[in-house]
């Protein structure tokens, strides 16, 4: 009933068109766009946010790009976002009880926004339906990395529907987040208690092994410029990459550069930098 996955990763982006189309070239296929309504504070209604996203899905986790439903004008969240910098900013891990991570958080002295109702409209092919969740936000004040939240989905059928979790380029798996740090012992120490797990720790990195299967790995920024070679980093500390699982790594390799991305290899696994996917890195691998 704790954590025990990644459930997505979220992008804010100043174009969602735009950065949609980028994703597309990559050979992934989009849901349609879905508008989100939230509160902010326990017991408050939920309100419009003025924004929206599409997501790549998986059987059980998803990368996000969410943007303002008008770009001209952009919503105060996303605002906020793209004031640091337009890339990676959420990472939403999967848990079976929002109350039990809050209690256990706030009994470690962790501060929490509450147990928070969300919910988007989705379209499915019974109609529009209204997708539901809770979440739990922890230590706003103390994360600047990003917004980091556990979720509960009350309507998972309407998100993980299965005429959108087959992709061209072959993938099958958000596997991984990639976090950069100056201060690798501190972040580790934290998502230690955010997690309830120890870390597999090497001189370099952090690695959180969750239970249904996919990674959160605390990078130090004196190592990043050898395991992500030639890609912009976004602000430290901050979410620099995603990794995606594929079935057969050289047909997604041919597939990005017949369409003119930056292709660099890294031990084993390639990746398209951030300069051409919104502001993260974009690693594939087997």
């Amino acid at each position: 009933m704790d954590i025990n996955n990644i459930n997505h990763v979220g992008l804010a982006v100043r174009s969602l068109s735009k950065t949609s189309a980028h994703y597309e070239a990559m050979g992934f296929q989009l849901t349609p766009y879905s508008p989100q309504s939230a509160a902010w504070r326990p017991g408050e209604a939920v309100q419009p946010l003025g924004s929206g996203n599409r997501c790549i899905m998986f059987q059980n986790t998803y990368l996000e790009i969410l943007g303002s439903e008008t770009p001209a004008q952009q919503a105060p969240r996303i605002e906020n976002f793209l004031k640091r910098h337009q890339g990676a900013h959420i990472i939403c891990f999967d848990c079976g009880d929002c109350n039990l991570v809050d209690r256990r958080l706030r009994g470690l002295g962790v501060d929490t926004s509450g147990v928070l109702p969300l919910q988007r409209e989705v379209d499915t092919p019974e109609g529009r339906r209204t997708a539901r969740f809770e979440r739990v936000q922890f230590s706003p004040q103390h994360s600047p990395e990003g917004y980091i939240q556990a979720t509960r989905h009350l309507t998972p059928e309407y998100i993980y529907q299965p005429r959108y979790l087959e992709h061209p380029n072959g993938a099958f798996q958000l596997a991984e987040a990639v976090l950069l740090t100056d201060d690798l012992e501190g972040m580790a120490e934290k998502y230690s208690r955010y997690l309830a797990a120890p870390p597999v720790r090497t001189r370099e990195s952090a690695r959180f092994d969750l239970a249904l299967g996919t990674v959160l790995t605390i990078l130090g920024l004196r190592y990043a410029e050898n395991a992500l070679r030639g890609t912009l980093f976004p602000p430290i500390p901050g979410i620099a990459a995603v990794t995606f699982r594929v079935t057969e790594l050289d047909k997604t390799r041919k597939r990005l550069r017949a369409q003119g991305f930056t292709v660099t290899e890294i031990n084993g696994r390639i990746m398209v930098p951030a300069e051409e996917a919104s502001g993260v890195a974009v690693i594939f691998g087997t």
